[in-house]
């Protein structure tokens, strides 16, 4: 038996159920899990004096938001990047 394959189908099993919800990819699983921790967290421990309703939907939401942003300048930074290494390197 091949434990590689089956792996793989394992994993193409996984992306196909999360297709199902979206056209998310794993990094945008990976930030919308973050912000829903990061929120719980912050509701139990109370390290942010916010009342509990905020703490549920407004803060995952603005981290969300916070993530999706970051991760959109990286992508430009990275395309201008590559951009500018075509350009030297056809030069």
């Amino acid at each position: 038996m091949n434990d590689s394959g089956a792996k793989q189908k394992t994993e193409t099993a996984a992306v196909a159920w999360l297709a199902k919800f979206g056209r998310l990819d794993q990094l945008d699983w990976l930030t919308i899990l973050l912000a829903v921790l990061v929120g719980t967290l912050a509701k139990q421990h109370r390290f942010l004096d916010f009342p509990g309703w905020f703490l549920d939907w407004v803060f995952p939401f603005l981290l969300m938001i916070a993530g999706y942003k970051a991760r959109q300048k990286i992508t430009e930074v990275l395309e201008a990047r590559r951009k500018n290494e075509r350009s030297s390197s056809e030069e």
